[in-house]
């Protein structure tokens, strides 16, 4: 068995944390191995649900025979058991982790991935969650009334005795002490818990349990799949804080992608990776892209057999948008265009073009945007095979996002990234807003994931 602990109750559950059979303990000051914690033991369960139909396991009881009989290699988890130590405070600070406390515990019993939780009133755990709870035990209550086993007994448990309670069957029980050394002293109960992790330490023959995975702070480019492994998915930009599993971009499904963070939060790197993923999924005759990059920090990083245009300036920017408009002018359908064509896209040939733009907050100014003479194709960008990549700094965002063009983009439904920034700017993409994050770390908002965070990967630094 292996145990996961959330530690809000004090620091208790630390003490243990060194234990074997212990993947992790995360304490409320550490927001992202509490996420973790609570992803990896529901991805433990899910892919637990997938293991019991793949072989055909009938119950948890089956598991563990065959597992213990060597038939499932590659199983590393027994039972697992979740354990929260201040149910109230982890609710009150991550209201949003409690439905998936509470899928575990609805789901997990029958595949083996059990919740423990401890509450300083029964009044904490809603009856959702307290329905699953079957093993309950009382300590001594502040007030005797609130018992669900028997008040009279609660009444008569005695103060100033740790660990002193009752069970459902309305008699005392005492919790025995974690310690090894035959003192029944709770004095020195820190130093004796310490011995025993110690001891068991030493002593334990078999493999620890599973540690907690965190997002890297940086994750090399190359760890991810390459542009042209997952077509049916798209390219791949990172990894999901959830399932620590890749993130794709789709833009024959969504054609707009958006960027937004502060300078130095990973938004060129993200643009390089992109054009490189495209170059990777597409030829040279699939898909060409035009870069409008006032700061020429996007220079080199598109192959030239890709590369259709390269705007350093204003001026240039005006002409390649220019063209922009006429191409998407061109490819409009027109009127004799058949139900059949429309659904295949199959009236117009030639590659999708990919407009990629780092920094437009230099390319929208008061005397003008060049992509605002585009504002009114956008909504048909997919059906004609342009897509958008847009970053911009959030420093003002949400006073840029009724510019004409970001305006559109968002009415239509576009995905993207919000790296780190300042908060006070408000709600950016959705009710997205930036908060402070490591390089390349960033909220996804997608109409199909949700708002997970992920760990874009990291291209080598150009010499």
């Amino acid at each position: 068995m292996q145990f996961y602990g959330l530690d809000f109750g004090g620091g208790g559950l630390s003490a243990v944390a060194d234990l074997p059979h212990v993947g992790g303990v995360a304490s409320r000051l550490d927001p992202e191995r509490v996420r973790r914690t609570v992803a990896e033991v529901a991805g433990i369960l899910n892919r637990r649900e997938q293991l019991f139909r793949t072989h055909a396991i009938d119950s948890v009881a089956t598991y563990r025979r065959r597992r213990a009989a060597g038939d499932l290699p590659g199983e590393p988890w027994g039972d697992v058991f979740l354990v929260v130590d201040g149910w109230g405070n982890f609710r009150n600070d991550y209201e949003g982790l409690e439905g998936v406390v509470n899928d575990i515990a609805a789901r997990g019993l029958g595949h083996g991935v059990h919740v423990v939780l401890s509450a300083s009133r029964y009044m904490e755990v809603r009856a959702v969650l307290k329905d699953q709870i079957l093993g309950r035990l009382e300590l001594r209550l502040g007030d005797a009334m609130d018992s669900e086993f028997d008040r009279k007994v609660a009444l008569n448990v005695p103060t100033g005795v740790p660990g002193r309670g009752q069970v459902p069957a309305k008699l005392h029980f005492m919790a025995a002490m974690p310690r090894i050394d035959a003192s029944s002293t709770p004095d020195d109960l820190s130093d004796a818990t310490a011995r025993l992790v110690r001891s068991v330490k030493e002593n334990w023959q078999g493999p620890p349990a599973p540690t907690v995975r965190l997002l890297p702070r940086k994750l090399p480019a190359d760890q991810l799949p390459k542009g042209f492994e997952f077509p049916q998915h798209g390219i791949a930009i990172g990894i999901d804080e959830a399932n620590l599993e890749p993130v794709f971009i789709d833009f024959d499904t969504d054609p707009f992608f958006l960027v937004f963070g502060e300078s130095e939060s990973g938004k060129t790197n993200l643009l390089r990776l992109i054009a490189k993923q495209i170059a990777e999924r597409y030829t040279p005759a699939e898909a060409r892209i035009v870069v409008g990059d006032y700061r020429r920090t996007m220079l080199e990083a598109v192959p030239e057999s890709h590369l259709l245009e390269y705007a350093p300036m204003a001026s240039a920017m005006q002409v390649h948008m220019d063209a922009v408009r006429q191409f998407m002018e061109k490819r409009a359908p027109k009127p004799d265009i058949t139900p059949q064509q429309l659904r295949d896209r199959s009236w117009w040939s030639g590659p999708q073009l990919f407009v990629v733009v780092d920094d437009h907050e230099l390319v929208a100014t008061s005397s003008g945007n060049p992509l605002s003479q585009l504002v009114e194709h956008l909504p048909f960008a997919r059906d004609v095979g342009v897509k958008f990549v847009i970053a911009r700094n959030s420093a003002g965002a949400s006073r840029a996002m009724f510019e004409s063009f970001m305006q559109r983009m968002k009415e239509l439904g576009a995905q993207g990234l919000v790296l780190s920034g300042d908060p006070s700017e408000g709600d950016i993409l959705g009710s997205v807003r930036a908060r402070p994050m490591p390089p390349g770390r960033g909220v996804f908002v997608s109409r199909k994931r949700g708002t997970p965070l992920i760990q874009v990967g990291l291209l080598p630094q150009r010499h």
